[in-house]
C-alpha cells in the first residue's frame, strides 16, 4: 500500500509539471464502438495513419476501460524506485545515463533510472527512451516463445516460430549478483525453430552500457553455415523476410544513443488492450515467475469468418483512453533504413503504443501498435504488464507482420534460470543449426 501512495505522488508530481495538452477535437466513451460511420469521434485520439484505417473499414475499435490500474502493475523493486530513483541519476553529454551527485557512470540501476519528467529538460525525451529501455529489463532474466506472422491483402500467408532469452545486466535486484566485466547492459538471443527452411537462423546481440560502443551484433544462417558479425546498421534490415526490423521490438530496441529525440507533446489517445483483467502469474519449482494459459489470446481478421477489415486487425480487444508522450526520432547513422520516426509512448507504463515510420526522402512508409497485456500473482507479490502482440504494417506493400507474442502457447518466463555462457561465441553456436 506503501508503494502505491509513493507512487500516486509522483504522478501527481508529473502532472503538475507537465500541462495535459490535447490535440483531440473529439471524444469516445466506454461501450461505443468506433468504425467507418462514426470515426470522426476518434479524430485527434490516434496517430493519422491509425485513423486511416478506421476511416477506410480497416478497423473497428470497441472502446471499453480496464479494471485495474497500469500505475499499480510493476514489480514490488520498480514501485520502490519511483521513490529512491528520483533525482539520483542524470545524463551525460553523450546521453549516458550517468549518478547525478558524482558524475561517474551508473552501472547498475534499480528499476526506471528517471521516476520524474520534465519537459522543460533538455534531455526529456531521452530520458523517456532509457525509462523505456530498462521496461525490458524489470522482467530479470527472460525467455518466451514467439511467432511472426506474414498477412498479405488476402489474408495469412505463412508463419515462423522462434524463441527469446534476454540477460540484463541492470534494471533488476538479481543483476548485481552477476559478473559484468565487459559493462554490459543486456544480452539477447533470437533463434527460429521452424519451419524447415530458417530452422537455426540465429541472431545474439551484446548492448554496452557505454553510451559511445555500438552494440555487439551476430547473426548465423543455416544457408552459409557461419556466424557473421553484422554492423548497427542491419538492426534497421528486414528481419527474415518480414515487414519489420531488429530496431522495430516492442516500439524501439536500439541503442537510445542511436538517434536524436524529440518531445512535441503530450496528449490523450486510444490505445489497445488485449483484456480488462490481468492474467494470473504463479511461480515455479525453479522461483520464476510464469505465466499461465488464461492469458486471452488475439484475434485477427484473417481468423474470423465474414471479417471485412484488414486481415491483421484485431478483432476481441478493447481500446482505452490513455495519456502519452509523442516524440520524433531521427537516426544518426546515414545507412539506417528508416527516416523519422514518431512515438507514442505511455505516459506511466513508459511502454510503446503507435510507432509511425517515414523512408529518408520523407515520405510514409510503415505504421505499427502494439497490444498489451497485464499479468498479476493472486498475492499480488509480482505484477507486470506483457506484450500479447506487435504488428507492423508497410503501407506500400499493404502487407503486414504479427509478432505473435505472450499468449495461451507462448508461456513468458520471467526471473528465469538462465545459462550465461550461452551468450558468449561459443555458446552461442549451439543454438545454429
Amino acid at each position: 500500500m506503501r508503494d502505491r501512495r509513493r507512487l500516486g505522488s509522483f504522478l501527481l508530481l508529473v502532472w503538475l509539471i507537465l500541462p495535459f495538452t490535447s490535440g483531440a477535437s473529439a471524444d469516445v466513451a466506454p461501450g461505443e464502438i468506433i468504425d467507418k460511420t462514426n470515426w470522426e469521434k476518434a479524430e485527434g485520439l490516434l496517430p493519422e495513419a491509425v485513423l486511416a484505417w478506421v476511416k477506410e473499414g480497416q478497423f473497428v475499435l470497441p472502446i471499453g476501460e480496464l479494471n485495474l490500474d497500469p500505475a499499480e502493475y510493476f514489480p514490488p523493486f520498480t514501485m520502490s524506485a519511483f521513490e529512491t530513483n528520483a533525482g539520483r541519476y542524470d545524463l551525460d553529454e553523450n546521453d549516458g545515463i550517468i549518478l547525478r551527485k558524482s558524475g561517474e557512470p551508473a552501472s547498475l540501476i534499480v528499476g526506471l533510472p528517471f521516476p520524474g519528467i520534465d519537459p522543460e529538460d533538455p534531455k526529456a525525451t531521452q530520458k523517456i527512451m532509457h525509462n523505456h529501455q530498462y521496461m525490458q529489463y524489470i522482467y530479470g532474466n527472460f525467455r518466451f516463445k514467439f511467432q511472426l506472422l506474414w498477412i498479405g491483402g488476402s489474408g495469412y500467408e505463412r508463419e515462423v516460430h522462434a524463441e527469446a532469452l534476454q540477460a540484463p545486466m541492470t534494471g533488476y535486484p538479481g543483476a548485481e549478483e552477476v559478473r559484468n566485466p565487459d559493462s554490459i547492459e543486456k544480452y539477447m538471443i533470437i533463434v527460429v525453430r521452424r519451419p524447415f527452411d530458417l530452422a537455426g537462423t540465429a541472431a545474439m546481440t551484446w548492448r554496452f552500457l557505454s553510451p559511445t560502443k555500438r552494440d555487439n551484433s551476430f547473426g548465423y544462417a543455416p544457408a552459409i553455415r557461419r556466424v557473421r558479425r553484422m554492423s548497427a546498421a542491419n538492426r534497421s534490415d528486414s528481419f527474415l523476410g518480414t515487414d519489420q526490423c531488429m530496431d522495430d521490438g516492442g516500439g524501439y530496441d536500439g541503442k537510445v544513443t542511436d538517434f536524436t529525440w524529440k518531445l512535441l507533446r503530450q496528449e490523450e489517445i486510444i490505445r489497445p488492450f488485449s483484456d480488462a483483467d490481468p492474467s494470473a502469474l504463479k511461480k515455479n519449482p525453479l522461483e520464476e515467475w510464469v505465466t499461465q494459459k488464461d492469458v486471452k489470446p488475439v484475434a485477427y481478421g484473417y481468423e474470423k469468418e465474414g471479417w471485412q477489415g484488414a486481415p491483421w486487425a484485431p478483432t476481441n480487444i478493447l481500446w482505452v483512453k490513455r495519456p502519452a508522450y509523442v516524440i520524433e526520432m531521427n537516426p544518426k547513422d546515414k545507412y539506417y533504413n528508416y527516416g523519422i520516426h514518431y512515438l507514442w509512448v505511455d505516459t506511466v507504463t513508459f511502454s510503446t503504443i503507435y510507432k509511425v515510420i517515414y523512408d529518408r526522402s520523407g515520405k510514409y512508409w510503415k505504421a505499427s501498435y502494439i497490444i498489451n497485456s497485464f499479468c498479476g500473482s493472486p498475492d499480488e507479490k509480482m505484477r507486470f504488464m506483457g506484450t500479447a502482440s506487435q504488428t507492423v504494417v508497410d503501407e506500400r506493400q499493404k502487407h503486414a507482420t504479427i509478432t505473435y507474442n505472450l499468449s495461451p502457447k507462448n508461456i513468458w518466463h520471467t526471473f528465469a534460470e538462465l545459462e550465461m555462457k550461452d551468450f558468449t561465441l561459443g555458446g552461442f553456436q549451439k543454438f545454429c543449426k
